[in-house]
């Protein structure tokens, strides 16, 4: 398998550089990430540095892991190591007369990419946090916490509200949809009632159970499954979530009777599939870091974003 480092970098005004692959080349044609093959003795990082260097002539100065890709083409095996340059110098080039161009994210979804480049490209459109509702029975007190989230920049948030009346999840549902519409932030609903299904069809979450007993994927823009081994992260990728949710990394308030099974089982799952996961369960803002070091797209949480000091999304 090919070990191929691949870099995101940005320009001041948040959007993608991307180049075009030489029509000789394998996929050519096509539009990519810069970077290159790792070679022998050689680690990632460093891979990284020298690749981008002699493609575009900046010098890259830190990183952050983003995403981890195996892919089989029919010719070829590729293992894509994705990092986020968050700091580089020097003014970027085409310095081996390829063709780039500054992207927005939104974009990217008009340029043909290779394809083990789509779950890259679903890495860069999620946030770094993503905000779990907790059950809240006072109304100004829930819609009080939810704009004080939003103020504070949350970008993604998964309505959850499993011991509320099917009246009350749909009025809370339509008037956070609303919210979320007017601060620019992802929703997806937890286990709607069939009155709302057009809200529905813009974000879905699925529980594990719902997700292991589906044939094809629901019609819907936005779709996250809950998953917890091995079983349901494959069965994700094969009706084509778009992001998931792995846990217990720690024991929580809200499951107490659930063991947390650790960083390191988390890391081996994570390798396993070509999705963006949320690691969950006893986690906050603090542990971001520690789960990017281990394959996390960020972290979701409910109490610890709910009832925390502001945070800060990664747009």
């Amino acid at each position: 398998m090919l070990h191929i480092v691949v870099a995101i970098i940005r320009d001041e005004q948040n959007r993608i550089l991307i180049a075009q692959r030489p029509s000789d080349k394998h996929q050519g044609g096509k539009w990519e990430f810069s970077g290159g093959k790792v070679e022998a003795e050689e680690t990632a990082q460093q891979a990284l540095r020298r690749e981008i260097n002699e493609e575009l002539g900046i010098q890259i100065e830190t990183i952050q892991p983003l995403i981890q890709i195996r892919h089989n083409y029919p010719d070829l095996a590729v293992f894509l190591d994705v990092y986020n340059v968050k700091q580089w110098r020097g003014e970027a080039y085409g310095k081996e007369g390829q063709v780039i161009r500054w992207v927005d994210i939104d974009a990217l979804s008009h340029y043909r990419f290779p394809s083990a480049n789509k779950a890259i490209i679903q890495a860069l459109q999620l946030p770094d946090l993503c905000l779990i509702t907790p059950d809240i029975v006072n109304d100004n007190e829930f819609k009080q916490g939810i704009l004080n989230c939003l103020e504070k920049g949350v970008k993604l948030i998964q309505y959850r509200a499993k011991n509320t009346s099917e009246s009350n999840y749909i009025k809370r549902a339509k008037w956070l949809s609303k919210q979320c519409e007017k601060y620019h932030c992802m929703l997806v609903l937890n286990s709607p009632p069939a009155a709302l299904l057009s809200l529905a069809k813009q974000g879905l979450h699925l529980t594990s159970h719902q997700l292991l007993a589906l044939k094809q994927r629901p019609e819907t823009l936005l779709l996250s499954a809950a998953c917890h081994n091995e079983v349901e992260l494959h069965k994700a990728q094969e009706l084509g979530v778009d992001f998931v949710f792995l846990s217990p990394i720690k024991a929580t308030r809200s499951h107490p009777n659930a063991k947390g099974k650790g960083w390191q089982w988390f890391k081996q799952a994570v390798q396993k599939v070509n999705l963006p996961v949320y690691a969950l369960g006893g986690l906050g803002e603090n542990h971001l870091l520690i789960a990017k070091e281990n394959g996390a797209q960020g972290i979701a949480a409910i109490s610890q974003l709910w009832d925390n000091s502001p945070f800060e999304s990664n747009e």
